[in-house]
């Protein structure tokens, strides 16, 4: 018999920090990140710098404002960078973080059962499902919070709400990767499945987004309720 759902964003806490590897895969995405907004921002400064502050002086701005506007424009730009850079990478080491998670309790042999296909059909099918599922979480995503921000309005029983409903679409968005990638599903078979069980993913996803709501501590809760929805995948598979 399998936990309840609620209980594994935490375990998923325990889990990740009784685990060396799947801190040090956390650290190296940082590393990674803080390398290239180092890149930015040398980039930025030493090739677009000179080139703004001459184009604004050109156009008749004076120099020193010049400056500071071309400095201005420059971090801004090396941080728009980063950002993307970070949220590209982001879903590929949550995917990674959830396969070594299985591979931990012992359930890394479902990685292995994929139906043998083409490499040209693997490559098509993934950017394909790649471009579906980024557009369907997201959409699903921004509109659950647009109709449920209000519910903040509400103390207490309002967030509790927030996160209930929020919460489907987040355990759902955890459980892509192993429906379509691992299990090989639609979109449409995973939205059915998540739909048909949609108690438990928002028994599950109602912690972990409230997790995710604590100031700085919800850059770690981000990643261990990964941990957590593979544990429970591993669990109920």
């Amino acid at each position: 018999m399998t936990a309840p759902p609620s209980t594994y964003p935490i375990k998923g806490i325990f889990f990740f920090f009784s685990n060396g590897s799947l801190i040090r895969r956390i650290i190296c995405v940082l590393l990674l990140t803080l390398v290239v907004a180092l890149l930015a921002i040398g980039l930025t400064f030493g090739f677009l710098l000179p080139l703004q502050a001459h184009a604004l002086i050109v156009a008749g701005c004076p120099a020193w404002l010049a400056w500071i506007v071309s400095v201005i424009f420059c971090l801004l730009e090396a941080g728009i960078f980063t950002i993307i850079f970070y949220l590209i990478i982001t879903p590929i080491w949550q995917d990674a973080l959830f396969d070594d998670v299985l591979r931990l309790k012992g359930v890394g042999h479902v990685l292995e059962k994929r139906k043998t296909t083409s490499e040209l059909t693997l490559c098509c099918r993934g950017f394909c499902s790649g471009i579906s599922l980024a557009f369907a979480t997201i959409y699903a995503i921004v509109i659950t919070l647009l109709i449920t921000i209000p519910l903040h309005a509400i103390p207490i029983i309002g967030t509790i709400l927030y996160c209930y409903i929020n919460g489907w679409v987040m355990t759902w968005g955890h459980q892509l990767h192993y429906h379509i990638e691992i299990k090989e599903w639609t979109i449409k078979q995973s939205l059915k499945f998540a739909w048909k069980n949609r108690f438990d993913y928002s028994m599950f996803g109602c912690i972990a987004v409230a997790l995710e709501l604590i100031p700085v501590a919800n850059f770690i809760f981000f990643w261990t309720n990964v941990v957590g929805a593979a544990l429970w995948t591993a669990d109920v598979r």
